[in-house]
């Protein structure tokens, strides 16, 4: 459903090729989610079966193979509606970590130590990342401001929960 629904939000924008497409993910997302090159091909396959999505022309540089344009069709952003709100309708919130916190108690005090510093480590990275892509900003694109924002105040709360739990 994740590669559906970023497909799909992309197509929302405007038409893109399947390129256009894993580059958009990669300068949003970054390493926040990670959507192999075949998959996307795949979900613009699948979505072009159903009807969702449509070839509306191609483009060729020289050199390179013969790309396909993507455009989004009622239906597409009619199905693309209904996963978002699929998604917002889950009845529970959860992030990859928290599947090792449940067995967190059974690793070595040492373990805990390591994994504690190595998380807060990463956490500022990501923190500093991020706040340097929120200076630079775009205007053009405000879902991307959404997500960095979501993204930085996620991370300042994990910061939070880690330094509490190093402290006690």
């Amino acid at each position: 459903m994740k590669i559906e629904i970023t497909i799909l939000g992309l197509l929302m924008e405007g038409n893109l090729y399947g390129y256009e497409i894993k580059k958009k993910i990669v300068e949003r997302l970054e390493d926040y989610v990670d959507i192999k090159f075949g998959s996307i091909y795949y979900a613009i396959k699948k979505s072009v079966d159903n009807g969702w999505v449509k070839r509306v022309g191609t483009e060729k540089e020289s050199g390179n193979p013969e790309r396909y344009v993507y455009e989004i069709l009622p239906a597409g952003k009619k199905h693309y509606k209904k996963l978002l709100k699929q998604y917002f309708d889950t009845n529970f919130i959860h992030f990859d970590v928290d599947i090792v916190l449940m067995f967190f108690d059974f690793l070595s005090d040492e373990q805990k130590e390591q994994f504690l510093e190595e998380r807060t480590s990463l956490i500022k990275e990501k923190l500093e990342s991020i706040r340097e892509k929120i200076e630079k900003g775009s205007d053009a694109d405000a879902s991307y401001r959404h997500i960095l924002g979501y993204l930085e105040h996620h991370l300042k709360a994990e910061m939070n929960w880690l330094k509490s739990m190093k402290s006690g």
